[in-house]
């Protein structure tokens, strides 16, 4: 058993130590103590602390307890060399609670910013891999932080989520699709339509992408918008000046959403219900894009039941552009 007890740091030249109050762990026998910091302003701390280090040696205790009150302490004192004891943690511990602790502090250190933050956001990157990390509930609660980081504006959660896609556990991939449909940017259209597309993947998974892209709202400026866009472009290039309007207002941004879903249409190979999702998709989009596709599905397909739903889809989109 452990009692923590408050404590004034004391001992050497280390000035830091004498101005700061720190929190002193005792075990009931005696033979272990050490301090951890909870420093206001970790940004004084020296590039190695000898009490960081100290809590680093017990990350190796045999004691589960005394394991986990080091990570817990580690994450409070963020700092880049916590991040760095807690990384080499991961693949050395053989409790999943206590990865599962590595995974809370490391969060901790990234949301709040504290120094070592980015290095934080990196570790859990390596900890939401399968390459890295073996147990499925560790590296879904990685990437869920990361997920809860990327709404912070601290990263960008396509890259991850994009490989999440491949992982081993399909609670992963659906949760990597699922979370690119909140997302809901261009740059979620083409991982989700490669997983759409992939026959390695489950018809779970594949149908909740197909959902998914036609889940994707984009705003399309149309014909005249993307000439305005990149006339605004050309003329801002010759002044010297940044443009004022960003290179994707150019693209025909539901082009990809079609392209995918007609794809899975193409192709006969495909199963009839994620054929019918891909056509249901098509008319959520809600673009003149679809049109030709559509056309073409209910001109070839060979199946009655695919041609009569593209029918229904291409009646409504002729009629909501006559709105």
């Amino acid at each position: 058993m452990l009692n923590l007890r408050l404590a004034q740091s004391h001992g050497g030249a280390d000035n830091i130590n004498r101005c700061f109050p720190a929190i002193e762990l005792v075990s009931t026998s005696g033979q272990m103590r050490y301090l951890f910091l909870f420093l206001a302003l970790p940004a004084l701390l020296l590039a190695q602390n000898p009490d960081i280090e100290r809590l680093g040696q017990e990350l190796t205790s045999p004691q589960v307890s005394i394991r986990r009150q080091a990570v817990i302490a580690l994450g409070r004192a963020s700092y880049p060399q916590s991040v760095h004891l807690l990384l080499n943690t991961l693949p050395n511990e053989n409790n999943v609670s206590i990865r599962l602790e590595v995974i809370r502090s490391l969060r901790h250190i990234a949301f709040q910013r504290f120094p070592g933050y980015k290095q934080a956001l990196q570790a859990l990157g390596r900890a939401a891999d399968d390459g890295f990390e073996k147990d499925q509930l560790v590296r879904l609660r990685a990437s869920e932080a990361l997920w809860e980081a990327a709404k912070k504006d601290l990263l960008d959660p396509v890259p991850f989520l994009n490989r999440n896609l491949l992982d081993q556990s399909q609670r992963l991939r659906l949760s990597a699709v699922q979370m690119l449909r909140k997302l809901g940017t261009s740059s979620t259209i083409d991982p989700l339509g490669r997983a759409a597309l992939d026959k390695q993947q489950s018809e779970t998974i594949r149908l909740k992408a197909i959902e998914a892209i036609g889940a994707v709202s984009l705003s399309d400026p149309g014909v005249v918008g993307r000439q305005i866009a990149a006339n605004n472009r050309r003329t801002t290039q010759v002044l010297g000046q940044p443009p004022l309007i960003d290179q994707n207002s150019i693209e025909r941004r539901h082009f990809r959403q079609i392209f995918y879903l007609s794809s899975i249409v193409r192709d006969t190979d495909n199963s009839p219900t994620l054929m019918l999702r891909a056509i249901k998709s098509m008319g959520l989009v809600k673009d003149k894009s679809a049109i030709a596709a559509l056309q073409e599905t209910i001109n070839n397909h060979p199946s009655t039941t695919v041609r009569k739903q593209a029918t229904r889809v291409l009646s409504h989109l002729l009629a909501r552009q006559y709105e």
